[in-house]
């Protein structure tokens, strides 16, 4: 498939059919599935005073039935090759922990993602979402051939900012007032990675590794 495609239909079956994401030993990216809208609202819900500091969306109160709202229209969008949104799970013991979500809109026509992601508080500083996102990036690299991928967010939120420039994303400019709450609207901090500046930093890293 090339990025320049407008129809889902040219979406590699294999690729859609792969999720869940096996990010390394530890880290997998789950599809997010109406059978996931329990244990995500409860996820929401014991973080959402953090996160409604960064998410309009978390203004609001999470509710079970919302997030299968929101679920199911996540999957129409990844049937059409124009959104994939995952669970981050990992491995404690004999069952998988859901521990916050990273996931992607696409612009088929334009090749373009949008890249986000939150995840449990008791997670943070971990490495964890960096590795998510670098895994996510890789795939839709790889699979979707999108050329350039973006990420938006608050110009205050120091800890998203750093994610973005560790990854290698370019700081692209500032975005005024593009995010809107009830009572306020923040600026947004606008960083974007092509495809090649992705391959080359992942080479880089794979040469480091080896020294």
């Amino acid at each position: 498939m090339h990025a320049t495609v407008s129809n889902a239909t040219a979406v590699p079956v294999a690729f859609w059919s792969m999720f869940s994401l096996k990010v390394d030993e530890e880290l997998s990216l789950v599809l997010a599935e109406d059978r996931h809208a329990g244990v995500m609202t409860d996820l929401i819900v014991r973080n959402q005073a953090r996160l409604a500091r960064w998410e309009p969306w978390a203004e609001h109160p999470a509710t079970l039935e919302g997030t299968r709202t929101y679920i199911r229209a996540a999957l129409e969008d990844f049937a059409r090759g124009r959104q994939i949104s995952t669970i981050m799970t990992i491995t404690s013991g004999d069952e998988p922990r859901f521990i916050g979500r990273c996931g992607m809109r696409i612009n088929p026509q334009l090749g373009h993602g949008d890249i986000g992601y939150w995840i449990d508080g008791d997670y943070e500083s971990q490495g964890l979402t960096s590795r998510a996102a670098r895994g996510l990036i890789t795939a839709t690299f790889d699979e979707l051939r999108l050329n350039k991928v973006d990420l938006r967010t608050s110009v205050g939120n120091q800890r998203s900012r750093g994610l973005a420039e560790r990854l290698g994303f370019t700081f692209e400019g500032i975005l005024p007032r593009g995010l809107q709450f009830i009572h306020r609207a923040d600026d947004v901090a606008l960083y974007a990675v092509t495809a090649a500046r992705w391959r080359e930093l992942n080479a880089a890293a794979v040469t480091q590794t080896r020294r």
